[in-house]
């Protein structure tokens, strides 16, 4: 009886907001009482009210936050305790929901810069360093297989290894190796790659990076060397970078700049967009490459990442020169599907298939080549 009471005066309440503008304690009452019952949807919707009428405070947008943290829209609640800290820049639950925040949302860095300005005794409880000479190894083996009766089926084998610089600063390596026969010719490329990512704000990070490809072809040597910059930052759920790369080997320089911009749609399925375009200068010509990526939560620890490609990919670096596709024969179009399993909060498991089309110079003779890749991530 005192729950049925309760409820119809609590609806009566509610009809009486929709007919007068809401006062600050009502709206500290109200969503004190969602926030007990765990009605997240009704805290929401009344703390939304109060901000269009100007009643906003530092527990309102705390309250708010953590209601859509249950619901599992991270991004959201990202956005509403970013709010509550400019009432409390030093309120250390504020930072440590901006800590988890970074951490379900794969933004790493932006979960160690937060993880930065932890009370000691919680970064202690919590397991987090600054430091770590090894935070992370991955490996990755991919195959190919062609229509061409004068190209084999290349292969491409990757490990690497992450380390800890301090909370905002980390350095990530890998050695790879690349084989393809080509007519009578053997091609056999080692690689070597590093990248420095440095968080400069919560929202702001800069990366240089370094990629050496020292491509064999019967035993003839020629090393190339890839220089990479880029920056972007975080508006809301909108991102946008910017990046520019320079390849040099024995025969020829190309140069590479680009601009991407990023949008994630409110839910908890993530879904999101990045829009690529990128500039691309040799001494043959200039040309354009497009790029288009689309991404959302599928199942629990599912998620999945579609993409597609335009242009001629000749020397192409992709992902802040993580890839660079400087094969014999370039790729004029290319299409592909990623699935990241994330098998608690250690292990990464991922999969991907990628369908291109490439292209045999002079000739522009296009044959079809699909590639299948198998990786796993371990964080230590």
């Amino acid at each position: 009886m005192a729950k049925y009471i309760i409820a119809v005066m609590l609806f009566i309440t509610l009809n009486a907001i929709a007919q007068e503008p809401i006062t600050s304690l009502m709206a500290d009452s109200l969503t004190n009482q969602y926030f007990l019952k765990g009605d997240w949807d009704n805290l929401i919707k009344t703390v939304k009210n109060s901000i269009a009428n100007n009643i906003d405070y530092k527990k309102l947008r705390q309250r708010i936050a953590f209601a859509y943290f249950e619901k599992g829209d991270y991004l959201a609640a990202e956005i509403q305790y970013e709010k509550a800290l400019t009432y409390d820049e030093y309120d250390a639950e504020t930072r440590a929901y901006l800590y988890y925040c970074g951490l379900n949302t794969g933004n790493e860095p932006y979960a160690r810069f937060y993880a930065d300005k932890l009370p000691s005794e919680l970064q202690k409880n919590l397991g987090i360093k600054p430091i770590k000479p090894v935070s992370l190894v991955d490996l990755e083996y991919n195959y190919k297989t062609n229509n061409s009766n004068t190209r084999s089926n290349p292969t491409y084998i990757r490990m690497g290894i992450g380390t800890q610089l301090g909370y905002r600063l980390t350095l990530y390596q890998y050695i790879a190796d690349y084989e393809q026969k080509i007519d009578s010719s053997s091609y056999h490329q080692p690689e070597y790659f590093a990248i420095l990512n440095w968080s400069v704000t919560s929202h702001i990070l800069l990366n240089i990076a370094y990629h050496h490809l020292h491509t064999r072809e019967n035993g003839i040597n020629d090393p190339g060397n890839l220089i990479s910059a880029a920056f972007s930052t975080k508006l809301n759920r909108f991102t946008l970078g910017a990046n520019g790369s320079l390849l040099k080997d024995d025969f020829s320089n190309n140069d590479q700049f680009g601009l991407w911009a990023g949008v994630t749609i409110p839910g908890k399925t993530g879904i999101y967009f990045k829009s690529s375009l990128y500039r691309m200068i040799d001494k043959v010509n200039n040309r354009f490459i497009f790029s288009q990526n689309a991404g959302a939560h599928l199942y629990k620890t599912l998620w999945g990442e579609g993409n597609i490609t335009l242009g001629n990919l000749k020397n192409y670096s992709d992902l802040n020169a993580f890839y660079v596709y400087n094969s014999v024969d370039p790729t004029t179009f290319r299409t592909g599907f990623s699935l990241f399993w994330y098998v608690g909060t250690k292990v990464t498991i991922i999969g991907n298939y990628t369908y291109d089309t490439k292209q045999i110079e002079p000739t522009q003779k296009n044959y079809n080549q699909q590639s299948f890749s198998g990786g796993i991530i371990w964080k230590l």
